[in-house]
């Protein structure tokens, strides 16, 4: 037998095995089980406990855009405001939180957004505090029947004119 000649051309590389970008055990997928009490579990079954904002977006009265809007309101409201509830603070203690410098430039420029956003508004402005703020559930988002939503079209579509309000104050236009 007769040797080749190495070929200067097909030289042999050395392969690089690509690795998987994720690293480590994989994830066991386990059933999710609801370790609440049985009021609490059945309280969850029912939906009582999702936000309402979240309520409308799961059955389609709102979208996407209008729900992040109905959020960002909540948010803006907070800053100025605090968040709505009850408790009770000592101011004196700080739990060890560090504070940080506030800017009063951002803040005032949030300020001015949440007036802009709130005179905007008008006359939706009590509904849209309601759900988006106080997190208050209305009589027709509490009715587990379809049918009997769909001839109270005045209220939902009154909540998705205000959001449509605010959604054309805050989200830009999609480029084509």
């Amino acid at each position: 037998m007769k040797k080749r000649p190495p070929d200067k051309d097909k030289e042999l590389k050395a392969t690089i095995l690509p690795f998987p970008r994720k690293r480590g055990r994989p994830k066991i997928l386990r059933p999710k089980l609801d370790y609440g009490t049985p009021e609490l579990r059945l309280r969850r079954m029912r939906g009582d406990t999702a936000e309402t904002l979240d309520l409308c977006l799961e059955r389609g009265l709102i979208t996407e855009q209008q729900h992040w809007c109905g959020i960002h309101l909540r948010w803006l409201y907070t800053l100025r405001h605090g968040a709505p509830g009850v408790r009770a603070i000592d101011p004196t203690h700080l739990g060890g939180i560090e504070i940080k410098n506030d800017d009063p430039e951002w803040r005032k420029l949030r300020e001015q957004e949440y007036h802009e956003a709130i005179t905007k508004l008008g006359k939706h402005m009590k509904l849209l505090m309601n759900i988006c703020v106080y997190n208050e559930r209305p009589g027709y988002l509490r009715e587990k029947n379809p049918e009997k939503r769909a001839y109270k079209t005045g209220p939902i579509s009154d909540l998705s004119e205000g959001l449509d309000l605010l959604a054309k104050l805050w989200c830009k236009p999609k480029k084509r």
